[in-house]
C-alpha cells in the first residue's frame, strides 16, 4: 500500500497562535513534572522536550496509537482510518481497545488537522513514524511536544517506534518489555515454521498497471517478515543497492517483476481488486510454483503493513498458515 506524505496544514489559526503563546508561557516557568521528567527526544527536525507526564495524548500516522493502548494508556485524539479498518475507522485489533467517548477519531486522509487536534488541547503529540514537514512540524509543536520520528518517513522500526513512545509516556520499562514480549513472539513462529528458513521473499503491490512497487529492506513488512526467517530476495536487494535514496518502497516497470521474483512472493492491491488478476504476476515462477501469496483482504493487508506490538501479532495468526503453505511450494 502506497503510503503518501501527509501535506502541509492550513496557515495557523488565532487559537493555534494562542495556543503557541501559552506553550511559551509554560516553558519558561516549567518545573520538573516527576519522576523521569523532563525528557528530550531527539528527531529528524531536532528535539523536542517534555516537560511533565503527559495526561492528554495524540497520535499521529501508523502504530503510534497501537503502542499507547498497549501501555495502559488512551490517546485522547487518534487517526480515523479508511484502509483496513472497521466501519468505525478503527483498526480491527484496537476494537475491544477504543472508546469513542474517549477518543477522537482526526481525518488525516488528506492532510494534518492541525485546528483540529488544536481543539483536542494535547500534552503531547507522538508521530514517531509519520511522514511530515518542517512547517507542519513547527505548527503541531506550537500546540504541544511534537514527537516526530528520528530519521527517515514511514521508515522507524516498531522497536523504535515503541521505545520512543514508551520514554514520552515515562514507562520506558514497560515499553521495553512490550519489545520483548514481541520479539519472543517472532521468534517462537520462526522456530515453530523451519520451512520460513532460507527461502526467499518479495513484497509488491500491484495496485497500477504497467507498474509494481517493490518494498525495500527498510519497510515493515519486509522487516516482520525477514524476522521470520525469510531471506529478501537477491533482486530486491540490488534495487535496494542501486537506489540514491534510502526509501521503503521503488516502482519498477510491470515488465520487469521478474526480476523480483523469489521462492514467496506476497502480492496485494490498494484498488479492491484481486492480484492475481494482474498480467505482470502471470509469468512468475513463484506464481507457476504456488510460492504466490494474494492477499485480497484489506484488513490483513493492513496488520501487515502496520507493524506494531498490537497489530503484528493479531496478523500473524492470519498470514502465517498461508506462509507455510506457499514456502512448501
Amino acid at each position: 500500500m502506497t503510503r503518501r506524505l501527509a501535506v502541509a496544514a492550513l496557515a495557523a489559526t488565532t487559537a493555534i497562535a494562542l495556543a503557541a503563546c501559552s506553550s511559551d508561557d509554560a516553558d519558561t516557568s516549567a518545573a520538573p513534572g516527576g519522576d523521569g521528567y523532563p525528557v528530550t527526544i531527539a528527531n529528524t527536525f531536532g528535539e523536542t522536550t517534555i516537560d511533565a507526564k503527559p495526561e492528554t495524548i495524540t497520535t499521529l500516522g501508523w502504530n503510534a496509537e497501537d503502542i499507547v493502548y498497549a501501555l495502559g494508556e488512551t490517546p485522547a485524539a487518534m487517526p480515523r482510518h479508511s484502509y483496513g479498518a472497521e466501519e468505525n475507522g478503527v483498526m480491527p485489533w484496537l476494537q475491544d481497545r477504543y472508546d469513542p467517548s474517549a477518543t477522537t477519531l482526526l481525518d488525516t486522509e488528506n492532510s494534518t488537522p492541525v485546528e483540529a487536534i488544536a481543539a483536542v488541547g494535547p500534552d503531547v503529540i507522538l508521530a514517531p513514524y509519520e511522514g511530515f514537514d518542517q512547517d507542519t512540524y513547527d505548527k503541531l509543536s506550537a500546540l504541544a511536544p511534537t514527537v516526530a520520528y528520528p530519521g527517515d518517513a514511514w521508515q522507524t522500526s516498531w522497536q523504535e517506534q515503541t521505545e520512543i513512545v514508551g520514554e514520552a509516556l515515562g514507562k520506558s520499562d514497560e515499553a521495553a518489555e512490550l519489545v520483548r514480549g514481541l520479539d519472543d513472539t517472532l521468534a517462537r513462529t520462526a522456530a515453530e515454521h523451519p520451512e520460513f528458513e532460507g527461502r526467499t521473499i518479495s513484497v509488491i503491490d500491484v495496485s497500477q498497471p504497467g507498474t509494481v512497487n517493490v518494498y525495500m529492506p527498510t519497510d515493515a513488512r519486509v522487516q516482520l517478515l525477514t524476522s521470520l526467517g525469510f531471506t529478501l530476495a537477491p533482486g530486491v536487494q540490488a534495487l535496494a543497492d542501486a537506489a540514491e535514496d534510502k526509501t521503503f518502497f521503488t516502482e519498477i516497470s510491470a515488465e520487469n517483476v521478474s526480476d523480483v521474483d523469489a521462492d514467496v512472493v506476497i502480492a496485494f492491491s490498494t484498488t479492491g481488486t484481486d492480484p492475481t488478476t494482474s498480467p505482470a504476476l502471470a509469468g512468475l515462477g513463484a506464481t507457476e510454483r504456488g510460492g504466490l501469496v494474494p492477499m485480497t483482504d484489506t484488513k490483513i493487508v493492513a496488520g501487515l503493513s502496520q507493524s506494531s506490538v498490537l497489530a503484528t501479532p493479531w496478523v500473524l495468526e492470519q498470514i502465517t498458515p498461508m506462509l507455510s503453505e506457499a514456502a512448501q511450494r
